[in-house]
């Protein structure tokens, strides 16, 4: 799944993971199964915003293996039911969707989880963004292929949200001992933050499956923010309209085409040089929107 775009640039294809529509949240959806079927539960909840492309794989492997599904929603609830992308697939699942607050979310997943029980459900909470240490291993075990690959990053840049995937990553690169510095492109949290939840999250993996915790460096940019999640700037948006005819990918200006942008610009002005990887988690649905 590595393109190589010349010789010392490549692209990581996550968007063409084939399940669930594709992009890291499907990987870590599907890094789920086995650990959903084997507690026999009948039903999913979760949470997210109206485009979340995590609650769109949730949905979506609920269809898919016949399991009840409530997604907690924070946002519009008209643009919701009028949008496209990865709002148009959740309301053709039969996925029940619960609108609230952001301070809301945590009352409502747990009334959503009370409200299973009740009826002899055996439901899983799943936090959102797929930040489960099962997701988590999905992204160690990609690095294997990494290294397998013939392709030697000495960089990889990577839209960074929840944190998760990059967590992964860097637990990935300390098992298989690369040298790979890893460079996450905030979309929506403040640096000091982001950091924060990426160490400690890469420490519970380490922990988990015994790997070396050698990472000592978690590294953050959010001076792309262009004011927060979902913002963006000409030169983003420009990146994204154009990213078929320079690179032959889809890049969308909530996660890739922003992640995109700041790794351009990070090159740019730490004059870096070596073999880079850009980490394309998909975002094909938010594109389309």
């Amino acid at each position: 799944m590595i393109e190589s775009i010349n010789q010392s640039f490549a692209i990581f294809r996550d968007d063409l993971f084939p399940l669930l529509g594709g992009g890291n949240k499907a990987r870590k959806m599907m890094a789920l199964h086995n650990t959903i079927q084997e507690g026999q539960h009948t039903s999913i909840v979760t949470t997210g915003g109206i485009q979340s492309n995590h609650c769109r794989a949730t949905a979506l492997y609920c269809s898919k293996y016949d399991l009840d599904c409530t997604l907690v929603l924070h946002g519009n609830k008209e643009k919701f039911l009028t949008e496209n992308g990865n709002a148009r697939l959740i309301r053709n699942t039969n996925a029940n969707v619960v609108f609230c607050n952001s301070d809301e979310i945590s009352l409502e997943m747990d009334k959503a989880m009370l409200n299973y029980k009740a009826l002899g459900q055996k439901p899983f909470y799943l936090y959102g963004g797929g930040h489960t240490l099962e997701g988590g291993k999905a992204y160690i075990d990609i690095i294997e292929e990494i290294k397998k690959s013939g392709f030697a990053p000495d960089y990889i840049f990577l839209a960074s949200g929840t944190g998760s995937t990059q967590a992964g990553l860097l637990a990935g690169i300390s098992k298989y001992q690369l040298k790979t510095k890893v460079i996450g492109i905030s979309v929506g949290r403040e640096k000091k933050r982001s950091e924060k939840i990426i160490k400690e999250f890469y420490s519970e993996l380490c922990y988990r499956y015994s790997i070396p915790e050698n990472v000592n460096n978690i590294t953050v940019a959010d001076e792309f923010l262009c004011g927060g999640y979902e913002k963006f700037n000409d030169e983003i948006l420009q990146i994204s309209n154009n990213s078929y005819t320079k690179y032959g990918i889809p890049l969308d200006t909530t996660y890739t085409a922003k992640a995109f942008y700041g790794m351009q610009q990070i090159i740019k002005k730490q004059m870096i040089t070596g073999n880079i990887l850009f980490w394309n988690t998909g975002g094909i649905f938010n594109y389309f929107n």
